[in-house]
């Protein structure tokens, strides 16, 4: 079977070692699997270890080795231990041999699917991130599946992918999906892989060490930009960006931000008379799109300079009949905020101790602690404050809403569609640095840390799990604020050579738990 390959080692003659079985009916003798080093060394990874009963190991430039597939051995696997796989050397491997885990998944193919999404010739979103953020199959199948305001075909996955792997030469059903035993249809492999996989330990009550902070602050060239060139503004940015074109002083000196409304009077300052005027703060604030989905990178911590916006709303005088305001960038761009749960929001002009980028909306753009980064409008010029009446009929982005089962997305009755079933995505949790597979060292403590995020709620807790979700440990977070992330760290020491999954979720003080919980499968192993 020919295959391409992106940037990963995958075994070849596995293919054709499960077709010899099928057409014997007896395990064939182990052979070498084939590897493509020179894709392997493109991507900077050396493959130290790969034949039949071994799952290949690969190493990155900078030391870290993966092994996707678990070793077989004497492994417990259930709690109460009373159950343990036999050796490879009675048996053939069942996840190498039968299984063929080592070409299953996405990342037998593609060695990092946000590399893969950025080489497309269709744009997409630019998921590569500074913090090591692995992008996964379960990423795409959030975003894929329902997309208010950017997918026009909902819930379309599926229909998606196929056709991008519709030839021989990219994939085959098995290297993607597994068959579930209960005959209830296909799993995606990646979904399933850590009930399928054999070697796994689950570790009851997992205990290690937590702390947690909200310091982490990235610079301004690493946030994220969720732009997509809708309106007129976005391509100008997009063009200016693309051509380096330097900031323009004038554009900031004559810069206007005007407040009306349901307020006493109308205001319109330029922006350095409000800076002037108003005086300016800094501001460590986390920007997060609405749709980045679990464990996602859309979102950075950044130190801004700002002008608080509750010192024009008091300038100003908001009518006691306010509900809600509306932010306005020149080319008619608009997003609101409810007043309801607001505390503050800020003009910002700087991030990082230099003046705003083009793609980050220079001269000025709101930002709303809270809400996600719609709200946040760039190049806003207008901020008109709404009625009680008038705010009934505005929604609020702060977390992305789980889609109702209605297929009236675009109806007013079906608006909102989604509060009531709750957010897919809030509270969210991400890890840092760390791959799938990546291989540790037994009885030394390894730690795990990422980040946690609820928007309008404040994180109460993180919780970890080594059984599948069986049993959940949890570490509270005290005093933390909704304006930042929580960067989280937990030292784990696994007792014995073993392949383990950690599952992470989050917790807000409202009672909100992850709706999908992170699965990260470490191997470890004795020097």
């Amino acid at each position: 079977m020919a295959r391409k390959k992106a940037g990963i080692v995958v075994g070849t003659t596995a293919c054709a070692a499960l077709l010899a079985f099928c057409v014997s009916c007896a395990p064939q003798p182990p052979t070498t699997n084939a590897t493509n080093t020179d894709t392997a060394a493109e991507k900077g990874v050396t493959v130290i270890e790969s034949d039949l009963y071994n799952p290949i190991v690969k190493q990155r430039d900078d030391g870290v080795q993966v092994q996707r597939t678990p070793s077989e051995g004497e492994v417990l696997t259930t709690l109460d231990t009373s159950y343990s796989y036999h050796r490879p050397e009675n048996n053939v491997p069942y996840n190498t041999y039968y299984l063929k885990a080592d070409a299953k998944g996405c990342n037998a193919c593609h060695d990092d699917l946000a590399d893969t999404l950025a080489s497309m010739e269709y744009p997409h979103v630019d998921l590569r991130n500074p913090y090591g953020i692995q992008t996964t199959v379960q990423m795409c199948k959030d975003c894929h599946t329902f997309g208010y305001g950017y997918l026009t075909n909902q819930r379309s996955f599926g229909s998606l992918v196929h056709g991008i792997h519709d030839t021989q030469d990219k994939a085959e059903c098995w290297n993607c999906h597994v068959g579930t035993g209960s005959g209830e249809g296909m799993q995606l492999w990646d979904e399933a892989k850590h009930s399928q996989l054999r070697g796994i330990t689950a570790v009851e009550n997992v205990t290690g060490n937590f702390s947690f902070d909200q310091d982490k602050i990235v610079p301004a060239s690493d946030l994220f930009d969720f732009g997509w060139d809708y309106f007129d503004l976005d391509y100008l940015r997009t063009e200016n960006t693309a051509n380096d074109v330097p900031l323009d002083q004038n554009m900031f000196d004559t810069w206007t931000i005007t407040v009306s409304g349901a307020v006493n009077r109308e205001i319109t300052y330029t922006l350095p008379e409000l800076i002037e005027k108003f005086g300016s703060v800094d501001v460590p604030f986390t920007l997060h799109c609405t749709l980045n989905p679990t464990g996602g990178p859309l979102l950075g911590n950044c130190l801004y300079k700002a002008v608080p916006l509750s010192k024009l709303f008091a300038e100003a005088g908001i009518s006691p009949d306010a509900g809600a305001f509306t932010s306005i960038a020149p080319d008619g761009f608009t997003e609101s905020v409810q007043l309801s749960n607001f505390t503050e929001a800020y003009l910002a002009y700087e991030n990082g101790g230099e003046k705003l980028t083009w793609r980050h909306g220079y001269p000025v753009q709101l930002i709303v602690p809270g809400s996600g980064a719609p709200a946040s409008v760039k190049e806003v010029s207008d901020i008109i404050v709404n009625t009680k009446e008038e705010a009934a009929e505005i929604h609020e982005w702060n977390g992305w809403p789980k889609e109702s089962e209605s297929t009236a997305y675009y109806t007013p009755e079906a608006w909102p569609f989604t509060d009531a079933n709750g957010y897919q995505n809030k509270p969210n949790v991400g890890l840092f640095d760390f791959e799938e597979g990546r291989i540790v060292e037994t009885g030394k403590p390894f730690e795990f840390s990422g980040y946690a995020t609820a928007w309008d709620e404040n994180i109460a807790a993180l919780e970890f799990s080594l059984d599948g979700g069986t049993t959940w440990t949890r570490f509270d977070t005290p005093g933390v604020t909704k304006d930042r992330w929580v960067i989280w760290h937990f030292s784990y020491t696994p007792e014995a050579d073993s392949a383990y999954v950690l599952s992470i979720r989050s917790v807000t003080e409202g009672g909100r738990v992850t709706e999908e919980p992170l699965e990260a499968m470490f191997n470890a192993k004795s020097k």
